[in-house]
């Protein structure tokens, strides 16, 4: 690998804040790499960084929002904003439907048909859009050509199962993979379908079962989705104990102390020291 991609890319995933500061020059450089190596990896990396930047308007665009509301809370734009920057939607198909997502990786999976990333994002696509005889079709194609995907693809057929009006069904899949599964990350897609369908202790004993099995450096998404389901439960005490657990794997583990990152985490402690005490 070129030593100049190296070094940027160890410079984005070591300092976002940075990174994201000075992306219009980092940016430039990636697409003058591109045209001397032909490297793919300089184009992903301008896209993390795009998407960064992107993720940081959203939350500016909340914060904007959030204060117009509590002046102008009988706005049908501003409620609009809102919900779409919160990665929610107002309920009309035409802004939720991945149809375009679809027709994308439809063409890509028959152009490649050993990128098992590119089955799955179109499995679970057709599923969210409730296109349930596609899904069903390319879930039986992904077990012929990934044998060894067997146990995340029985957890996408429960998927099918339990959208198809057959919970029951769905949950004892489930349940056998979970009884034979042995890897942090078949443990995560587990406990991911369960939190989806808002089955919380199910999913709550998975994550906490994935993060269990991770070797350092280690992911945190595990914990995130926890917090996420403390703040549902209201149990704030278990989401300012999965929030400082995150602040000490970014310590112990990556060896971060501060920036943007963390800072979300660490502004989350007085909010949840707050909540507990209300």
């Amino acid at each position: 690998m070129n030593k100049r991609l190296d070094e940027i890319k160890n410079n984005i995933f070591t300092n976002w804040d940075i990174a994201v500061n000075k992306g219009g020059e980092t940016i430039a450089e990636l697409k003058q790499l591109y045209e001397q190596t032909g490297d793919p990896e300089c184009l992903w990396l301008i896209s993390e960084l795009l998407i960064h930047k992107a993720r940081g308007g959203l939350q500016e665009a909340i914060i904007y929002a959030t204060e117009a509301l509590s002046l102008r809370g009988d706005s049908d734009a501003l409620h609009e904003n809102f919900a779409v920057a919160l990665g929610g939607y107002t309920g009309e198909f035409k802004n939720r439907n991945h149809r375009q997502l679809i027709e994308y990786y439809s063409i890509f999976c028959r152009l490649y048909p050993d990128s098992f990333i590119a089955r799955k994002i179109l499995i679970l696509n057709l599923l969210d859009d409730y296109r349930l005889e596609e899904a069903e079709t390319e879930i039986a194609r992904a077990f012929d050509d990934f044998p060894d995907a067997e146990e995340e693809l029985l957890i996408y057929r429960g998927e099918f199962y339990y959208r198809s009006g057959k919970p029951r069904k769905a949950k004892q899949v489930w349940k056998e993979v979970a009884e034979t599964v042995a890897t942090a990350r078949i443990h995560y897609e587990l406990a991911e379908v369960y939190a989806k369908f808002g089955l919380y202790k199910p999913a709550e004993r998975q994550y906490k079962k994935s993060f269990a099995m991770e070797e350092p450096p280690r992911r945190i998404g595990a914990l995130i989705s926890l917090i996420h389901i403390s703040e549902i439960r209201g149990d704030y005490r278990a989401a300012l104990r999965y929030n400082n657990k995150i602040i000490e794997v970014f310590k112990k583990d990556y060896n971060i102390t501060s920036g943007l990152e963390l800072q979300t985490f660490i502004n989350n402690k007085d909010k949840y020291q707050s909540l507990i005490f209300e």
